[in-house]
């Protein structure tokens, strides 16, 4: 049997149940301990423009556009948390779609895509890269946060029956990095479970978040050439 995708599984579906099992995580969250802004206050971001992909309901997105007062958008393929964000957050602006098509012209300072690659599916992974990239401004900033393994690891989705959907861990940063047009600003590690800073953790429980920098000028070396 072929495989589902899961992308369109999660925008049909899985997303609004996501967003069902986690509504009340969402309501007490700690954004003191939150990594995405703790990365953003440790090198100093102050974005003008800031899109986060898989914002769920945009809590993340309304606490950056009241620290920094930066225009927000979120994405998210799930309607329920939508919903919930446009009467809690009227600071953010939400487009519902999958991050392998995003339907923005604009570019942004700052993107952040945390713990939202690992549920790609594969066949949109690339897709998704060349999404990120296109919004993100040349010289913004670019924040992933997701699992860390020692190698690449495929978990089945334990929401799901056996099968149907899976969860990807790899070092996502990595590829951006590979193509010789970003460089690493910083990375910070931690325990999954309880999302503590720790430089020593199981890595199967390891997550990292990466800030990544866009330099589409400058970043090789001229070679001299003689006669």
């Amino acid at each position: 049997m072929m495989q589902a995708d899961q992308s369109k599984m999660f925008a049909d579906s899985e997303g609004d149940r996501w967003f069902e099992r986690n509504q009340a995580c969402l309501e007490r969250c700690d954004l003191a301990r939150d990594l995405p802004l703790r990365m953003m206050e440790l090198y100093q971001i102050k974005p003008e423009s800031v899109l986060e992909v898989g914002a769920s309901n945009g809590c993340r997105l309304a606490a950056i556009s009241e620290r920094y007062s930066a225009r927000t958008v979120a994405v998210e393929p799930s309607k329920a948390a939508i919903r919930d964000g446009e009467q809690r957050f009227p600071s953010v602006k939400f487009v519902q779609t999958t991050a392998d098509r995003i339907d923005l012209d604009e570019t942004f300072d700052l993107i952040i895509v945390h713990f939202v690659l690992h549920w790609v599916d594969r066949s949109r992974l690339f897709r998704t890269f060349a999404e990120l990239d296109r919004l993100l401004s040349g010289g913004g900033h670019l924040i992933i946060g997701d699992f860390k393994p020692d190698r690449p690891l495929c978990v089945g989705y334990h929401h799901l029956p056996e099968g149907q959907a899976f969860t990807y861990k790899q070092d996502y940063a990595a590829s951006f990095l590979a193509s010789g047009l970003y460089r690493q600003v910083g990375m910070l590690t931690a325990n999954h479970a309880d999302q503590r800073l720790m430089a020593e953790v199981d890595p199967n429980d390891r997550i990292a978040v990466w800030l990544l920098q866009k330099q589409l000028a400058g970043v090789h070396e001229v070679a001299g050439f003689s006669g």
